[in-house]
């Protein structure tokens, strides 16, 4: 997954009661955004030891706006978040590592923002409808109005 705030790595561990630990990555360490992002791992590394359903996590996480989204596998990932949400539920609904040995699932962000090109369509942050397109430099969404310029 991107971000708009440059290369994340998540890793998500588990143990005979389901997850229980979340570290995350992000640019620079001491930087703003390292801190807010390894804040956000241990609040959801304590929601989860404390017995909270994933779900309620994932729930609260996805649909976060920022300043810098970008575009990832077809989605529009809003921010740092909304990306550690989706990883969240990408894992838990089936996205999980196969093999016995395999302990820990990691999710590299490139640090290239890979923007999609005009006429290409993405679903709405707002309606979740496919009506999302690159217009010189904005993102429009042409079923419910919504709007992001760069």
């Amino acid at each position: 997954m991107r971000t708009g705030d440059g290369t994340l790595y998540i890793t998500v561990n588990k143990d005979e009661n389901g997850l229980c630990e979340v570290f995350t990555t992000i640019g620079k360490a001491g930087g703003t955004v390292a801190a807010q992002t390894e804040a956000i791992s241990r609040l959801i590394s304590l929601a989860l030891r404390s017995g909270i359903d994933p779900n309620s996590v994932i729930n609260q996480l996805k649909g976060i706006s920022g300043p810098n989204p970008t575009w990832e596998d077809g989605q529009l990932i809003l921010s740092t978040p909304d990306a550690i949400g989706r990883a969240l539920e990408n894992f838990v609904h089936g996205d999980s590592p196969t093999s016995e040995e395999e302990k820990q699932v990691k999710f590299e962000i490139a640090q290239e923002t890979n923007k999609p090109t005009t006429n290409h369509t993405m679903n709405c942050p707002e309606c979740d409808q496919p009506g999302v397109v690159n217009e010189g430099g904005c993102y429009n969404c042409k079923d419910c109005g919504w709007s992001k310029c760069e």
